[in-house]
């Protein structure tokens, strides 16, 4: 299929495994909320996908493609973590342009597809900036832009609005949407905020301790949780 599609992933450190025969498919232009209590595995799931580690089971396919023990640089996933992994020795140019000098492009190319990010998120003219210069929605925004300038064929972003301030998340959250509805590739975003999955999201899956306990449209999970854990934890949503 077209999109991502795991298959009965096991995955962990070491011989703990954290992932437990989890599977979960992502359509092709779709943007999934994965949420679950702390410690149930989103992250590490990402990480999975992003091919940082390996499953001992299960298989990982994108765009009918099976990646499962495909190398990290050559998966072509655009990846965002936490605090935004942005280098604070380069400017946002060169930020921006990494993955691309990385996999050996030319410094025209470099050039190019960074300007092209940057005014895909709106900061042009931001390009000689310091990281240390710029506030917490443009650092992320700069994160962004270098995991799009890889043309990736899916993105992952890790709790992207927690370290933005509330005074402006509405307006960051916003300019996200509007960018994730010009990427023509499967999104997974992981957020433990309820306001952010429903601004930012299609499709809601919930995982417990390492596995997806449910899965849909996000108004109908909100609607029907299978379980009294999930309503609980879905609660915020209906308030």
């Amino acid at each position: 299929m077209k999109g991502l599609s795991l298959k009965n992933i096991e995955a962990g450190y070491s011989d703990r495994s954290i992932i437990k025969d989890l599977s979960l498919d992502v359509g092709q232009t779709e943007t999934l909320v994965l949420m679950g209590p702390s410690g149930s595995g989103k992250s590490t799931l990402l990480l999975t996908i992003l091919g940082i580690l390996t499953p001992k089971k299960g298989t990982i396919t994108l765009n009918d493609k099976d990646i499962t023990n495909v190398p990290i640089e050559e998966r072509n996933i655009g990846y965002l973590p936490q605090d935004y992994g942005l280098f604070p020795h380069l400017n946002v140019m060169d930020n921006v342009a990494y993955g691309l000098a990385v996999r050996g492009k030319s410094k025209e190319d470099q050039e190019a597809m960074a300007k092209e990010m940057l005014s895909l998120v709106e900061l042009m003219g931001f390009e000689k900036r310091r990281i240390q210069e710029l506030s917490g929605g443009q650092k992320q925004r700069v994160g962004l832009a270098r995991a799009l300038a890889i043309k990736p064929h899916l993105l992952l972003l890790d709790e992207p609005l927690s370290n933005i301030d509330q005074v402006t998340k509405v307006d960051v959250a916003s300019e996200l949407r509007k960018l994730f509805s010009k990427l023509e590739i499967p999104k997974i975003l992981v957020t433990h905020n309820h306001e952010d999955a429903l601004f930012l999201s299609e499709k809601l899956a919930i995982m417990i301790d390492g596995k997806i306990e449910q899965a849909g449209e996000l108004n109908k999970v909100i609607k029907f949780p299978k379980t009294p854990f999930i309503k609980k934890l879905l609660m915020p949503f209906n308030q």
